[in-house]
């Protein structure tokens, strides 16, 4: 029998640096000096938020780059950076950087924003809570993923990489690891799924779409 998955939801507590960039100069200098939980923070926990449908700019940096600096074409290079393809986020600091020093070596000085709409730098704490459901096959599986919060799979699909180290989630390790090969399958298709395209709440769907798909033998 599998070892049963234990589902945890999060929530997400916001500390503030006392950072805060008003300008892309600005914004690049303290990049370089944050910390990781803070270029994390603004990276990802953005996909925990209720969107109707992804986001252009799917972070908080190019949302206020776009928005407040009004500089569009930087904001759409930096929403092309998928940080989950990244084995750690010093690496994805390394490539913010470079693509906005290549930005500042192109383009006009860069404009200053008005008092009161600079980026704040802040760091999160994950608070993680237990749900109390557990899955040992796919029928329960899936009626647990009806029953979490989507930041159920925040925690188990976003936040895992980072937390293990690896590139890949909790639940296509659960079914790879726990199935004896029954469920390789499904567990790919998981592993398929491209966490920079969604957020929690349409992952969840997707989700719940292969696994029901998994139990009918699709």
């Amino acid at each position: 029998m599998a070892e049963p998955f234990v589902f945890f939801e999060c929530t997400p507590v916001e500390r503030m640096t006392g950072r805060h960039a008003k300008d892309v100069v600005d914004f690049l200098e303290i990049l370089k000096q944050i910390s990781s939980a803070s270029i994390f923070h603004h990276m990802h926990q953005y996909f925990l938020k209720t969107h109707v449908a992804p986001p252009e700019y799917p972070n908080d940096f190019t949302c206020w780059i776009a928005d407040c600096l009004e500089e569009k074409i930087l904001a759409e290079r930096l929403a092309n950076l998928n940080p989950f393809e990244f084995a750690n986020i010093e690496d994805v600091r390394v490539e913010l950087i470079r693509i906005i020093t290549n930005y500042l070596k192109e383009n006009r000085p860069p404009r200053t924003v008005r008092e009161g709409k600079e980026f704040f730098f802040n760091e999160g704490i994950t608070i993680v809570i237990p749900t109390g459901l557990v899955a040992t096959n796919l029928a329960e599986f899936k009626a647990a993923l009806d029953e979490v919060d989507p930041s159920c799979i925040y925690y188990h699909f976003y936040e895992a990489r980072l937390r293990l180290g690896r590139k890949v989630d909790d639940f296509s390790c659960f079914f790879s690891d726990c199935f004896e090969g029954e469920c390789t399958e499904l567990a790919e298709r998981i592993r398929r799924l491209d966490p920079y395209m969604y957020t929690a709440e349409t992952l969840k769907n997707k989700l719940v779409s292969l696994v029901v798909s998994a139990m009918e033998g699709k």
